[in-house]
């Protein structure tokens, strides 16, 4: 399926979260995967964010949360953020980080909530 499309256009919306498996998560009833930069030589980026086939990875068959998809750029990093609606939690967050401005690393950072006790 890998459609070339503007992911910039889901920002701000609602979606519901169907967990992560690699480097793809599930929203609503569309598996995304984000892919480095092939082409920045021995640094990594983000490059792009591709819609994948309905099959492509293992999901919750359920939604594990209700989240907005927020863009956050800084001096030091660009970020896309699956923020839980309703306590604020970040179970994802993907893009670009910097060190020291000058050695941008591809970041995919899945946080889990803890079990509830």
């Amino acid at each position: 399926m890998e459609t070339n499309f503007n992911f910039d256009a889901l920002l701000g919306k609602k979606y519901a979260f169907y967990g992560v498996c690699d480097c793809k998560f599930k929203l609503d009833k569309v598996i995304y995967e984000a892919m480095e930069d092939e082409n920045d030589g021995y640094r990594s980026m983000l490059g792009c964010v591709i819609a994948k086939e309905p099959e492509d990875g293992i999901f919750f068959k359920s939604p594990i949360a209700n989240v907005w998809l927020v863009y956050e750029e800084s001096d030091c990093d660009d970020n896309y953020k699956l923020i839980d609606i309703t306590d604020g939690h970040v179970w994802l967050r993907f893009g670009t980080d910097n060190t020291d401005d000058y050695y941008p690393y591809f970041v995919f950072e899945y946080s889990p909530k803890e079990p509830k006790k």
